[in-house]
């Protein structure tokens, strides 16, 4: 008979080949404190990722950014665009996301984020700082069981390089909550990012 421990450790090596891509670790979500009061308005428009947690879906991929605007019904349309060298196209995903408490008297950096069409029913995407104007510190984690995590992790900056005066704040956020061995850089010069963004690969998008 296979032992608990033994179920365990395949079970850990198969999420670590599998698509669910984040990080993956025992224990169990920790609860980090994130921005409160947050001002989505402010956060709005363009981001460049400069670094991550590598994902699946995003394997490989560079020049990688975020673009955020409200729809009319009050969520936010969520348009990434990503180069996957050595193409010359970006792969653009549509999605939507909604605040995960929207109840709370003092709104927290929480969203639901969600694409593909499947229900933005899971707190995926949270803020645990940012200045609106140079950088955002998003984390997100989910329980794969009691005893194993998922981790994601992606630092945005309005600038495809982070402005020195938020490097300072990053570092300390960086040693606070991730493993510095899994943050992958994200390339975003210009060499290699300037090319048409009209010539696109769109994947299965959700309009909202």
């Amino acid at each position: 008979m296979i032992s608990a421990l033994a179920i365990g450790q395949l079970l850990l090596a198969f999420l670590l080949r599998s698509s669910l891509a984040q990080i993956i670790s025992t224990g169990q979500c920790p609860e980090h404190p994130v921005v409160q009061n947050f001002d989505l308005p402010a956060y709005l428009g363009e981001w460049y990722e400069i670094n991550r947690y590598e994902q699946n879906f995003q394997r490989g991929g560079e020049c990688s950014k975020a673009a955020y605007a409200l729809n009319d019904d009050g969520t936010v349309r969520v348009d990434n665009r990503m180069l996957i060298p050595p193409s010359d196209q970006f792969d653009v995903e549509i999605g939507f996301a909604v605040v995960s408490f929207p109840e709370d008297n003092l709104q927290q950096a929480k969203l639901n984020v969600s694409f593909r069409g499947m229900p933005p029913n899971r707190s995926n995407y949270w803020v645990l700082d940012t200045d609106y104007t140079t950088f955002s510190f998003v984390w997100s984690c989910f329980e794969v069981s009691d005893t194993i995590k998922g981790e994601s992790h992606w630092l945005l900056s309005r600038t495809p390089e982070l402005p020195e005066s938020a490097r300072s704040r990053v570092e300390e956020l960086t040693d606070l909550y991730l493993d510095r061995r899994h943050v992958r850089p994200t390339r975003q010069d210009s060499d290699l990012c300037n090319v048409q963004e009209s010539r696109c690969v769109l994947e299965g998008s959700v309009e909202n």
